[in-house]
């Protein structure tokens, strides 16, 4: 059968139909074929800026790898009823999950855990347990389904694969009028939790930095991947270490210290974010302060004499 590993490719006519339930291969969102954020007008931002500066970010699938693998065990209690020993790390959600996909009421159904082995969102998902508790309804017996290691590298979730491409535009005092960021998150071959980290990733592409003139596009995109999901700050992750190096970069294409670069643009309280939420309780200021202090770099006065709370010097 015809494949397509390529974010930028599965999204392109003609492609491959990776997941004939969804009909194209990106999720389809509320606002449309991505998550969209809108702030001023980012090509004038581009006009007006001295410097502008595009570039590509990329980061591969990362495995959980925890010490102890996915799995579960289910006992029959009788009446229908089942009772779930779990490694899961979302109780909860996985015993709502469960009766969701098994048609069953939650009433039903008796999750015990809290020793995980090792999650780091990779025991979010619901995959072992509706399995054995269908297994035990079927056989009127206890079950056990237990990832070997090999299963767990192959089946479990991993952290998606992301590209970011950073375009900004920034003055020659410091000040950035502009950024426009597509962003692909691949989700593998179905939804688990990727659709969520690439929201939270159009969310937060505009960094802690105030910005007049945003654009942002984040896509969901189905390849013939594992699929992937929950990680450690997924949809944010990746996405840090690429508007943090964007910001080394456009520093140095101006010829200003990066630290100074930052407080330039730093959130200050009442600021207004790119999804049109007033900033409140910012501190990037003195964290920066207090991070020159401690590894003495050296910032002039006027930016050491700032506040969170007030403009300018």
């Amino acid at each position: 059968l015809p494949a397509v590993f390529d974010m930028e490719e599965a999204l392109k006519p003609g492609a491959p139909l990776v997941n004939e339930y969804h009909g194209q291969n990106y999720y389809l969102y509320d606002s449309g074929e991505c998550r969209k954020v809108r702030l001023g007008d980012v090509e004038a931002g581009f006009a007006q800026a001295d410097r502008i500066l595009e570039q590509s970010y990329q980061s591969s699938p990362i495995e959980h790898a925890p010490t102890e693998t996915t799995g579960c065990v289910v006992a029959p209690e009788g009446n229908d009823r089942f009772t779930c020993y779990t490694n899961t790390q979302a109780m909860f959600f996985t015993l709502d999950n469960a009766s969701i996909i098994l048609q069953m009421p939650g009433s039903k159904l008796h999750f015990v855990g809290g020793t995980v082995g090792g999650g780091f969102g990779g025991k979010v998902d619901v995959i072992v347990e509706p399995i054995a508790i269908l297994g035990a309804k079927l056989t009127g017996r206890p079950v056990s389904f237990v990832y070997s290691r090999e299963e767990e590298m192959q089946i479990s979730s991993p952290r998606a694969a992301e590209k970011i491409v950073i375009k900004d535009g920034v003055m020659n005092d410091g000040r950035i009028v502009a950024r426009k960021v597509t962003g692909y998150t691949d989700a593998g071959a179905y939804s688990r939790h990727s659709p969520y980290g690439a929201q939270k990733g159009a969310a937060h592409y505009p960094g802690p930095y105030t910005i007049p003139n945003v654009w942002i596009d984040t896509y969901c995109v189905y390849t013939n991947r594992t699929p992937s999901s929950a990680m450690r700050g997924f949809g944010v992750t990746i996405g840090d270490f690429a508007l943090e190096v964007q910001m080394d970069k456009l520093a140095r294409l101006i010829g200003m210290d990066p630290l100074e670069f930052r407080f330039i643009n730093a959130y200050r309280d009442g600021d207004m974010k790119a999804h049109r939420q007033p900033t409140e309780g910012a501190a990037l200021i003195e964290c920066m302060q207090e991070a020159s202090r401690a590894a003495n770099w050296p910032v002039a006065e006027k930016y050491m004499a700032m506040s969170s709370y007030r403009k300018g010097a």
